[in-house]
């Protein structure tokens, strides 16, 4: 059974205000070679948050920030089942009415002590990269079609083709959908928060993997 701690580092750098919040895992296994893993995957979690905590102080000396800057993360539990889990986290910097952010995901199997990839989760003969941006570009479509009456066309033409969703996008899983995760400012400046795209495990049941069926996907 896999135990998930919050644990919190709330500190103040200047006029940088850090409220970090980040998991740390624990699991009842007496096998040495899991509890090693475990150790490595918290540190992997312990390093980003260092990594996220070092560019928002370097970012506020080196650019002159005038004014209060907030640096907030946040972890989300989207799947523990069967000794694998799922867990997105966000990292949030927010300087005065601007708010950059972007996500990170932890999926793991520690009965087989490995990171979970997308190759895992789909059959080996799909390309599933086209059916993840297929099923994502649809929905940007739509996004930025709201925005279409507020901007020129040759804006919107513009953003249209800069649109690109890379090879390994962040993703995490809670049984019933695959979420695909997009910085928005990877779409336009315009919007600085998260878009996630969740993807119904439901319709895509017959080009999943006999692995993500085993253990993932909640009939």
């Amino acid at each position: 059974m896999i135990n998930i701690a919050g644990k919190l580092i709330s500190n103040k750098v200047n006029n940088i205000r850090f409220f970090l919040n980040y998991p740390k895992i624990d699991i009842e296994e007496e096998n040495d070679h899991v509890q090693k893993f475990v150790e490595l995957v918290n540190k992997s979690i312990k390093n980003e948050v260092d990594i996220f905590e070092e560019i928002v102080i370097n970012t506020y000396f080196e650019e002159n920030i005038i004014g209060n800057v907030n640096a907030i993360s946040e972890f989300q539990i989207a799947f523990n089942r069967g000794n694998i889990i799922s867990m997105p986290m966000e990292f949030t910097q927010i300087i005065g009415l601007t708010d950059i952010s972007h996500i990170y995901s932890y999926n793991y199997d520690f009965n087989l002590m490995k990171k979970i990839t997308l190759n895992d989760i789909f059959k080996q003969d799909i390309d599933f990269e086209k059916i993840i941006e297929s099923y994502v570009m649809e929905e940007i479509y739509e996004i930025l079609d709201n925005y279409k009456s507020n901007m020129t066309y040759g804006v919107y033409e513009l953003m249209m083709e800069a649109i690109y969703i890379c090879d390994d996008p962040v993703f995490y899983f809670n049984g019933r959908e695959l979420v695909i995760c997009i910085s928005s400012f990877e779409l336009t400046s315009q919007v600085d928060n998260l878009i996630e795209f969740p993807i119904s495990f439901k319709k895509i049941k017959n080009i999943l993997s006999d692995y993500a069926l085993r253990n993932i996907y909640l009939y």
